[in-house]
């Protein structure tokens, strides 16, 4: 997937470079970063290269520059992330410490210190949240700052050996190191949307406005604002980042074609490449590689759970109870992969009354989220110990009809991903047929006026 997201970022790097030297030379003759990158060159032997070394060129040249752009990008979503992840979920939902008056929330912290004390990890800080859904969370960049969350809900209707079974659960995947697995997880979308909302800054002033506070967000310096406040701002700026390039991008539509606009048009269609990108190898590629991986970690906190209560039965009646009651956390959307029970644990609608999911696909095509299907799950404790079982509600699909359904998204994904590095093709040679023309005579402008 970057391959392509960086061959359509690099002209425009390529283009800004050349543009910014100029500038800084223009304010400080003795300073030339053009000239030093036209030099660092010079060694290099010259001769003729063949196709191979030719080839190997011109793929260092399209995808280097812009690889370091996507790579400075998720560098940065990810240091926000590990800097303020725990504290920002905990702002968002509203997270209080427990009660020093509550019985149930003191001995929510024995249970969370005795499941730390036989993983073998630092007990992590217990957080409760006051809301209408029963679910319990992990947050935190490491073992060391790790915060678990429960809701007040899952205290008071759930016995002690469930709410241990899902204590254990989350310990078990801060012991086994999910917390850094689902930050580089968080970080990769984060920065795929923050290198489209630049791109997007160029085609009309509310993308312009919108991006510019992202800016000032990124210069902030630390320790400013509230703990956590960074990331949850983020969030809405990149959520306010696709409403304003939708208003910006049907006023366009509407007004006349000028010189400005065919500037503004290789970006567009930059912009256009890497949403097509995404859709595609998102979808079809890295979305259900990461949704494997992820289901294999929760897998494995299950297991770990029996290890840690070595009570099979309290881990799947806790794990059953949340599930029953609904996963998915309002305001909490990016951090679904962080609680217990997810809001798609199983595929094909909402959850009904009883923990019965709607939907003729039940939890054969659960490779599509990265929710673990709550019956299989059970499936696996009950190999492990366990005697509790769910009803799903939901007739399993047939082999063949699975292999029908799988045959019919194949094609559609190859599809996709050829549309996309169609677009990314069509991009680059706009930028060659727009914007290096424009490059090139501002970068002559103002060469010539330095030497005038």
């Amino acid at each position: 997937m970057g391959i392509p997201m960086s061959a359509v970022i690099t002209p425009l790097v390529l283009a800004a470079f050349v543009v910014v030297s100029d500038l800084i030379y223009l304010v400080a003759p003795g300073l030339d970063p053009l000239q030093l990158v036209t030099q660092a060159f010079e060694g290099v032997p010259s001769g003729p290269l063949s196709d191979v070394q030719a080839g190997v060129v011109l793929a260092v040249v399209l995808i280097l520059p812009g690889s370091l752009v996507m790579a400075a990008a998720w560098l940065g979503t990810r240091a926000l992330f590990r800097g303020a992840g725990a504290e920002a979920l905990v702002r968002v939902l509203g997270g209080r410490p427990p009660r020093p008056d509550d019985l149930e929330e003191l001995q929510l912290e024995n249970v969370v210190a005795e499941m730390a004390i036989a993983a073998g990890v630092r007990p992590p800080r217990v957080m409760l949240l006051d809301g209408p859904v029963a679910n319990a969370a992990a947050a935190g960049s490491s073992q060391e700052d790790a915060v678990v969350l429960v809701s007040r809900r899952l205290l008071d209707e759930l016995d002690r050996d469930e709410t241990q079974g899902v204590v254990a659960h989350l310990i078990g995947a801060i012991g086994n190191g999910d917390l850094r697995v689902s930050l580089s997880m968080l970080s990769l979308f984060r920065s795929v949307a923050v290198v489209m909302s630049a791109l997007g800054a160029t085609l009309g002033s509310a993308s312009r406005r919108t991006f510019l506070r992202m800016v000032r967000l990124a210069l902030r310096g630390p320790g400013t604002g509230a703990p956590g406040g960074d990331v949850a701002r983020l969030d809405e700026l990149l959520a306010e980042a696709t409403e304003s390039h939708d208003r910006d991008t049907e006023r366009l539509s509407r007004k006349r074609t000028g010189l400005i606009d065919l500037l503004r048009f290789p970006f567009l269609m930059a912009h256009t490449a890497l949403w097509l990108c995404r859709l595609a190898f998102m979808s079809f590629v890295v979305g259900p590689l990461l949704a494997l991986v992820w289901r294999s970690r929760r897998y494995l906190a299950d297991a770990s759970a029996v290890q840690l209560t070595r009570h099979p039965d309290g881990v799947a009646r806790g794990l059953a109870a949340v599930f029953a009651r609904g996963g998915a956390v309002p305001a909490a959307a990016w951090a679904a992969p962080l609680f217990a029970v997810g809001p798609r644990s199983a595929l094909g609608g909402p959850v009904r009354p009883g923990g019965v999911r709607s939907g003729i696909m039940g939890d054969d095509f659960g490779w599509l989220s990265g929710d673990p299907p709550m019956p299989r799950r059970l499936a696996r404790l009950r190999r492990q110990g366990a005697s509790v079982d769910l009803a799903t509600g939901t007739r399993p699909l047939s082999w063949p009809a699975r292999l029908a359904v799988t045959l019919f998204l194949v094609p559609i994904g190859i599809a996709l991903m050829g549309c996309a590095l169609a677009i990314t093709w069509v991009a680059l040679t706009i930028d060659m047929l727009l914007l290096c023309p424009a490059v090139l005579a501002l970068h002559f402008v103002l060469r010539s006026w330095l030497g005038s």
